[in-house]
């Protein structure tokens, strides 16, 4: 039997295939002609479909190396191969692939250099990066920021290692080395750092305690203990911050134990604000006291009261205690006026200089009388004025 051009089945069951002269390729015996015809041709199709396929990936663009080894072994394959139909067809196609094989492969490895210098280009940028991050001083650094950024960098790392372009093996593991050498140190002093600082709020948030244990102590002594709590205060100034959410619970119970302290206080600077007011009112008299001694006795009634009474608040404490110190001051200063016209030497001084003006005043009459007699009135007018000059000082000594 025969397909009329591509093969013939003999009576013995032996295939022959027409490939430019006829040649056997092979002998079925377990059916008949038509069905040793359809195993060949099968294996033929077979060929047929490997050469679409290398075809297919040709136009595709696959790898030119990758496209070579399969048109060789197609090559091979096609020489003489034991399958019925148009082999010659199938060689022809192969050809034209392996004749522009060449050329794909010289600019699909221009493609790859240049692919690969980028990547090389991308990998010195990254590792560039890396080292200035991690050349960083403690006091500099953000830690958080930059890790975040390097840990970033190094996702970029891993994508140009999975990306097609083939960098030189060494010129990739001499970046790799440095990228991982900076990373690591990054990583060793970030791990410092951070156990450094959690040491220091450990240690903050321990004192932190203590002064609100301190501080809630002092609830009993209410108001009194308002001085204390203010030192506490100023200590608790001194202890470093923590990470916000527990420093400020912390801040939040030690300022609770303050404010109770000024809540306590506030009752009370209310009562001692009224007791004051009243011992002003009840004291006013003082300051128009003719009676100094009188004065100055209720003066000193006045302030052993005052001193009794306890401390206002702040806002009202100015000024109500210049009311009283404007009373005292009224009072001293009449005391001081009247001790210094008491001051035996300033009397004994007074008087002594006092005689000398009436000795002058006496001279200076004799010598008006004398120039009245002689109707000298230039001397009249000059000893007069002299003489009234002194009678003023003798009237203010006296």
């Amino acid at each position: 039997m025969s397909n009329e051009q591509w093969g013939r089945v003999d009576a013995d069951g032996t295939v022959w295939v027409n490939d430019g002269e006829w040649r056997s390729v092979g002998q079925f015996l377990d059916g008949d002609a038509a069905a040793a015809l359809a195993f060949f041709e099968r294996k033929f199709h077979d060929l047929d479909s490997q050469v679409l396929l290398l075809e297919q990936r040709a136009r595709a663009g696959a790898a030119a190396k990758d496209l070579v080894h399969v048109a060789e072994t197609l090559t091979a394959a096609l020489v003489a191969p034991n399958v019925v139909g148009n082999i010659e067809a199938l060689r022809t196609r192969v050809a034209v692939i392996n004749s522009s094989l060449e050329s794909v492969k010289a600019e699909q490895e221009e493609q790859n250099k240049a692919a690969a210098a980028e990547s090389l280009a991308r990998r010195e940028a990254i590792v560039a990066r890396t080292e200035e991050l991690a050349a960083q001083s403690d006091d500099a650094i953000h830690w958080k920021k930059t890790g975040d950024e390097i840990a970033e960098l190094f996702a970029q790392w891993q994508a140009e290692q999975k990306s097609s372009a083939r960098v030189a093996k060494k010129a990739a593991d001499e970046l790799w080395s440095r990228f991982r050498t900076a990373r690591q140190d990054f990583e060793r002093r970030q791990r410092a750092f951070f156990a450094t600082r959690h040491n220091a709020e450990r240690d903050a948030k321990a004192r932190k305690n203590d002064l609100i244990e301190r501080a809630e102590a002092l609830s009993e002594r209410g108001a009194a203990a308002l001085g204390d709590y203010r030192r506490l205060l100023d200590e608790w100034k001194t202890v470093p911050r923590m990470a916000k959410s527990v420093d400020d619970a912390l801040w939040a119970k030690f300022k609770a134990a303050g404010d109770a302290l000024h809540a306590a206080g506030s009752a009370e600077w209310a009562q001692n604000l009224e007791k004051k007011t009243a011992l002003l009112a009840e004291y006013a008299w003082i300051e128009a006291e003719k009676d100094l001694a009188k004065a100055l006795q209720g003066l000193r009634k006045l302030g052993e009261a005052w001193s009794s009474i306890g401390r206002l608040a702040r806002e009202v404490e100015r000024d109500i205690n210049a009311k009283f110190s404007a009373i005292e001051r009224a009072v001293r200063a009449r005391e001081a006026e009247h001790l210094d016209k008491t001051n035996p030497e300033k009397i004994a001084r007074a008087q002594g200089f006092a005689a000398q003006v009436e000795q002058a005043i006496e001279a200076l009459e004799a010598e008006l009388a004398a120039a009245q007699k002689a109707n000298n009135t230039a001397a009249v007018d000059r000893v007069t004025k002299e003489i009234a000059a002194k009678r003023e000082w003798l009237a203010a000594l006296s």
